[in-house]
């Protein structure tokens, strides 16, 4: 009987795919990353460092929005830009917003606090909205601005929050005014905005 013949073995992976599936994980990643960057630059996200009082920490202002949506969330860097920062307080920066005025440390440099922008009588400017504590992390504001933040906040009344800045020292320097509120600062990109997106209040 003829032997039968071997069974020819099947051609050894050469790997030809190996570059195909590479380009293709590629393209794919560049349309993600493009994605996102195109959904970040609809977001229009800008940081403006504010430089603190000495022995305080900068205040770190992060944009975002349309100019007629746009608000300004405003942070601090406990553990440096190392660590993550702490959202403390957001300012709505449209047309909206008619009462916040200045935004001041005070004296010591624990405070940030903000006044009303105009009032029914001429010292009615000068009136606390809101005081954050760096040291014991707390923002303190008036129950009508209060309702309306969407953060964790310690209701006061103005004679409270008077109290506070008094306790550091008093009016300090000017931190922000509301005609700059919403002023685009340098555009961050899709990576470095994470940074920030990511302690936002959900």
């Amino acid at each position: 009987m003829p032997k039968r013949g071997k069974k020819a073995k099947p051609p050894a992976s050469t790997g030809a795919w190996k570059p195909r599936v590479f380009f293709w994980l590629l393209v794919a990643g560049f349309v993600a990353l493009s994605a996102a960057e195109l959904l970040n630059a609809l977001r229009r996200p800008s940081l403006l460092r504010i430089p603190g009082l000495p022995g305080s920490p900068p205040l770190v202002v992060y944009h975002k929005g349309r100019p007629e949506h746009r608000v300004a969330w405003l942070f601090f860097e406990p553990g440096g830009e190392e660590g993550a920062p702490v959202c403390f307080q957001q300012i709505d920066c449209s047309s909206r917003d008619e009462d916040t005025g200045e935004v001041r440390w005070s004296f010591t440099g624990d405070l940030l606090y903000a006044t009303r922008r105009r009032g029914e009588t001429i010292d009615a400017g000068s009136h606390p909205l809101w005081a954050y504590d760096f040291g014991r992390k707390v923002l303190h504001a008036v129950k009508k601005e209060a309702e309306i933040l969407g953060l964790p906040v310690k209701v006061s009344t103005e004679r409270e929050i008077v109290e506070l800045i008094n306790r550091g020292g008093g009016k300090g320097p000017l931190a922000m005014v509301w005609y700059d509120f919403g002023k685009t600062g340098d555009y961050l990109p899709a990576w470095k905005a994470t940074r920030w997106e990511q302690q936002l209040p959900r």
